[in-house]
């Protein structure tokens, strides 16, 4: 893995995915031709407008897998939500992977987010979609924020304010 923190911005919020979520993402990148879409869920210590994302689910044995597509299990993630709840972490949002080097979200994927939004009962501003591809991090993540009021803001890097907020150089990309 090429990062073991890696920060960005998008609208006022500055979100940081540690190591533990990265990890889950690189081991289910499409490398081969083969590989089936994977995903899950994000979960996060939220104060304000600083996101930690400490895990990243999936994906599950009920989710649906197809090579250019994922379509998850909503009874397993609702009650990932429940143990991630309990835990004391927020649900903040949605990743998956794409079989491409620098992934863009597709009509679906935007749909499906707008809804989890829409649908969801939350404290949040509303939630994170983020997309894998097979470059390494960040130029292979793809990070979007869907708000309660219909807005997409898509997420731009950050890496000073990683290190004035005591992360070290070396720990970001």
């Amino acid at each position: 893995m090429s990062a073991q923190v890696v920060t960005f911005e998008v609208r006022h919020i500055v979100v940081r995915i540690g190591s533990l979520a990265l990890a889950t993402f690189d081991a289910h990148r499409q490398r081969r031709f083969y590989q089936r879409e994977a995903g899950g869920q994000l979960f996060a210590r939220v104060r304000a407008d600083e996101w930690e994302i400490v895990a990243a689910t999936g994906p599950r044995s009920r989710d649906r897998r197809g090579r250019f597509s994922f379509r998850p299990h909503r009874a397993s993630e609702q009650e990932e939500i429940f143990q991630h709840h309990e835990l004391g972490l927020d649900y903040v949002g949605d990743w998956h992977t794409h079989p491409e080097d620098v992934p863009r979200p597709s009509f679906d994927d935007l749909s499906s987010i707008a809804k989890v939004v829409r649908r969801s009962t939350h404290h949040l501003p509303g939630f994170l979609l983020l997309i894998v591809g097979r470059d390494s991090f960040p130029g292979g993540l793809w990070a979007s924020f869907h708000s309660i009021d219909g807005l997409r803001s898509d997420a731009r890097a950050v890496p000073d304010l990683s290190e004035s907020r005591g992360i070290p150089k070396s720990a970001r990309r």
